[in-house]
């Protein structure tokens, strides 16, 4: 192999290496995509479970209600319990839910654990009544994280 064959080659893998971790850090920052199923389970609280970009148990705790006709302004803290304990956050949300349609949204911010000062993005709907049941999606972005 020729000299300027093997500098080139060695100046392709150097560039590749010094570009590596900042496409490992772009990746990153893709929204963690989350899909949520719940029901009550106490005055204030829902149970239940989150699946797509990671799977576990979820815990919603509602923290402030304003009733306004038909839209209450609500906070929550949602609690992800993660099947890999890495995962595990807990992020503060508010929002409106609207009583007459069942849907509600909400924005916030993880407060503890995994991904700490990244914005969530909620969106749910009531499906059963009788239980309060609620499912729903959640996305988390990464890249506002502190």
């Amino acid at each position: 192999m020729s000299k300027t064959k093997s500098r080139t080659i060695l100046i392709v893998l150097v560039l590749a290496l010094a570009l590596l971790p900042q496409a490992v850090a772009a990746g990153n920052n893709a929204p963690v995509n989350l899909t949520f199923s719940k029901q009550s389970s106490g005055i204030g609280t829902w149970e239940g479970t989150v699946s797509g970009d990671l799977e576990g148990q979820l815990t919603t705790v509602l923290t402030d209600i304003r009733v306004s006709g038909p839209i209450w302004h609500v906070e929550f803290d949602w609690i992800v319990d993660a099947d890999d304990d890495a995962y595990d956050f807990t992020a503060h949300l508010g929002g409106v839910l609207n009583t007459k349609t069942g849907s509600v949204v909400m924005n916030g911010t993880v407060v503890e654990g995994w991904l700490i000062g990244a914005q969530v993005h909620e969106e749910g709907q009531l499906v059963d009544p009788a239980t309060l049941g609620f499912e729903g999606t959640i996305r988390i972005m990464p890249g506002t994280a502190g």
